[in-house]
C-alpha cells in the first residue's frame, strides 16, 4: 500500500439529509407564522400601566401656538411660564402629542418643572386619573 493511502478516510455521503431535514423543518415553519399573528396581541396586553411621579403638581395648561419672534410659553393655572426645549407633553393614552396640536386648548394636567422653572413635562389626565385627584385634595 502506498504511503499516506492508510490515514485517507473514505468520505461519507448523506444520501437523503436534505429531504429529512425539510421533514423535520416544515412544522416549524408552518408554526411561526401564526407566532407571529399572535404577537401584537400579547404586546396589547403587556403595555405598562402610566406612571406620573407622585410629585408632579397638577394644573390646568393653555399652551399657547408657537411663533418664530418669540419664546415659546405656557400657561399654569393662569400663572406664565417658559416652555423647555424638550418638552414632552403625553396624551390620555400615553402618546406623545405636539404643542401645536392643543395649542390654545384647556388641559387638565400634572406636570413637572425643569431647574430654570420651564415646563419640562405634562401628563394629560384622563377622567378616572382627574377624579382620582380631586378625592385625593
Amino acid at each position: 500500500m502506498p504511503a499516506g493511502r492508510a490515514a485517507h478516510r473514505p468520505v461519507r455521503r448523506h444520501v437523503g439529509l436534505l429531504p429529512r431535514l425539510a421533514t423535520l423543518l416544515t412544522p416549524l415553519a408552518l408554526a411561526l407564522p401564526m407566532a407571529g399573528a399572535l404577537l401584537p396581541l400579547s404586546t396589547a396586553r403587556a403595555q405598562p400601566a402610566r406612571v406620573i411621579p407622585a410629585d408632579a403638581a397638577a394644573a390646568k395648561l393653555v399652551l399657547t401656538a408657537p411663533t418664530s419672534t418669540g419664546p415659546q410659553t405656557a400657561a399654569l393655572d393662569g400663572r406664565t411660564v417658559g416652555v423647555a426645549p424638550g418638552l414632552r407633553l403625553f396624551g390620555p393614552d400615553n402618546q406623545l402629542l405636539t404643542v401645536t396640536a392643543v395649542a390654545g386648548q384647556t388641559l387638565r394636567v400634572r406636570y413637572k418643572l425643569d431647574l430654570y422653572g420651564q415646563l419640562l413635562t405634562a401628563w394629560v389626565l384622563t377622567e378616572p386619573e382627574r377624579k382620582a385627584l380631586l378625592q385625593a385634595n
